[in-house]
């Protein structure tokens, strides 16, 4: 295994035995027969930028055709750079295969570092990321919807992509907005922080990246400086008040040198909800 992992410039190949590919069965209930069996794959956080390299991404996305996935979706961080890396990234992105597609939502850094500035930079940096992205047939959403309903479906599986909160753009309202309360429901949502705000919404699962698998400023400085930053949710399953909450690590960017930090791929498989039984 080759690494360099403690600034986030992650420049020779990991091996498989290094990035964890996680596998999870995805209940949802009110789910079409003719979906049961649908792969799933999430990536989170590439962080294309000068020091997270194009050779260092390809390797994932190879792993990710192999999974042979129905639906591939990315939630939030595509990219840490300035415009060039979202043509980039794009470019990147655009050799996934997935029967379904490949759906993009965006992180707070896919803003750069402008977020709610009244120059609105922050704005056209997103805006130009998500031309980059549909130039090359990829599917954005943010605030919005995506309905999936494949050959001998019924009912569809519904996507709800959520944009960035740290930039302003976030509007569950709108994007949930005509969506049936009783389908089946999966929400890309980047930072699980977000997760009560948004429990006023009829998902049944949320997809989240963001943490990288760690908690904020834990050394005695940061505990300081940041007293009150405290993370719930930082990676893997948790179940909230019968929902469901999976937090992908990421692929790339910040510090690797624990396990539970490894970089990951995640493999949902869709399947019906088990309907108890009557007492």
């Amino acid at each position: 295994m080759s690494r360099l992992g403690l600034s986030g410039m992650h420049a020779l190949p990991l091996n498989h035995s290094w990035v964890e590919i996680h596998r999870r069965p995805m209940p949802l209930k009110n789910l079409d027969p003719a979906l049961a069996g649908m792969k799933i794959v999430q990536i989170s956080d590439l962080h294309y930028s000068p020091v997270v390299w194009q050779r260092y991404l390809i390797q994932y996305l190879r792993w990710v055709n192999e999974l042979k996935p129905h639906l591939v979706v990315v939630t939030g961080d595509l990219i840490t750079g300035g415009y060039r890396f979202a043509d980039r990234v794009a470019t990147l992105l655009s050799h996934l295969r997935a029967t379904h597609g490949v759906v993009c939502t965006f992180g707070n850094h896919d803003y750069s570092i402008y977020g709610k500035r009244v120059n609105g930079e922050g704005q056209r940096r997103g805006d130009y990321l998500e031309a980059c992205l549909k130039k090359r047939g990829l599917i954005v959403l943010r605030n919005q919807t995506l309905r999936l309903k494949p050959g001998g479906a019924k009912t569809p599986l519904v996507i709800v992509g959520l944009d960035d909160e740290w930039s302003g753009n976030m509007d569950p309202r709108a994007a949930f907005a005509g969506v049936d309360p009783a389908a089946p429901i999966i929400c890309l949502n980047h930072n699980p922080a977000n997760l009560p705000a948004l429990m006023d919404f009829p998902w049944q699962w949320m997809l989240s990246g963001h943490t990288h698998g760690r908690q904020v400023a834990t050394g005695r400085i940061g505990l300081a400086l940041y007293p009150k930053r405290f993370r719930h949710y930082t990676h893997g399953y948790y179940s909230v008040n019968g929902r469901h909450l999976y937090v992908n690590r990421g692929l790339s960017y910040g510090q690797r040198t624990h396990d539970w930090c490894r970089p990951e791929i995640t493999v949902f498989k869709v399947e019906r909800a088990r309907e108890p039984k009557a007492p």
